[in-house]
């Protein structure tokens, strides 16, 4: 990809970065202290932006320079009309960390976020100092299909409103009375969702690019730090997918939180937050 100037400062009247790589502008949040004791990449999920992580990497950004990047045809980042992989997303994610100068990075990914952090440190090593796959899957013949419930956050209907759908999504994807409980996380998602909202064939080519995603053949070349996190009670990717990804990476520690669905960071926000920071201190040290 073709490399332009990074923009050091959000433009008047937004809150985000742009980055143009190969041609095409990619949106970003970044927190950072004066002095980052590393760097830390946040990678979103399925229809998920660089939102769905602004808390963590509010968080994570007093110590660490925090970046979350929106992925292509996805938030405030350009439109992309044809079908691509995973894989091109981990480029896309190279590209991002050369750009920004934030290489290396320990980068942090849920679910399709997680998968792509995958091909990431496979296909470009030396950017990835450590990984932390949050609700993911390495994919391939093996894995453990979605449960009804999770499959029913998956296939809402088309014509269904943009907050409802994220309302229903995120009520689905956690566990169960997790969203009665938390009404306060209904309305986020139905901001995010507003302010951005994924359109049918951008979420088909998301959803197409994870059918074709299996990391099984490479895991054992995956040699960094590792910390796998993931939900007791996960319908969306269920937990045997990430037993099988932990012992398939030489070294790998998995965290299991007791009745949690597939959102751990926000269903389990402090726990989560102690084992990110956990595992980053270890490395830092």
């Amino acid at each position: 990809m073709e490399r332009s100037a990074v923009s050091s400062q959000p433009s008047a009247g937004e809150d985000f970065h742009r980055v143009a790589l190969g041609g095409r502008n990619f949106a970003y949040l970044e927190v950072s202290p004066p002095h980052p004791r590393a760097n830390v990449l946040f990678l979103a999920w399925l229809g998920g932006s660089r939102l769905g992580w602004e808390g963590v990497v509010a968080e994570v950004g007093k110590e660490y320079r925090a970046l979350a990047p929106d992925h292509r045809d996805t938030g405030d980042s350009d439109p992309f009309e044809d079908a691509f992989t995973l894989a091109d997303l981990a480029d896309d994610a190279a590209e991002f960390l050369r750009a920004v100068d934030a290489a290396p990075a320990f980068v942090v990914g849920l679910s399709m976020g997680g998968m792509v952090a995958q091909h990431l440190a496979l296909r470009h090593p030396e950017l990835v100092r450590g990984l932390v796959l949050v609700s993911t899957t390495p994919g391939g013949a093996d894995s453990t299909p979605a449960t009804e419930r999770g499959r029913a956050a998956l296939f809402l209907p088309a014509d269904m409103e943009a907050r409802e759908r994220a309302q229903q999504a995120l009520t689905l994807m956690t566990h169960d009375g997790f969203t009665e409980a938390n009404p306060g996380m209904l309305e986020l998602a139905a901001r995010h969702a507003e302010r951005h909202p994924m359109s049918e064939g951008s979420f088909k080519r998301q959803f197409r690019a994870i059918r074709a995603h299996d990391t099984t053949p490479g895991l054992a070349r995956l040699t960094v730090p590792t910390l796998v996190l993931h939900g007791e009670r996960d319908d969306l990717i269920p937990l045997p997918n990430a037993e099988r990804l932990a012992a398939g990476i030489s070294g790998a520690d998995l965290q299991v939180y007791p009745g949690t669905g597939h959102m751990p960071h926000l269903e389990r926000p402090q726990e989560f937050l102690a084992d990110l920071r956990g595992f980053l201190q270890e490395q830092t040290n």
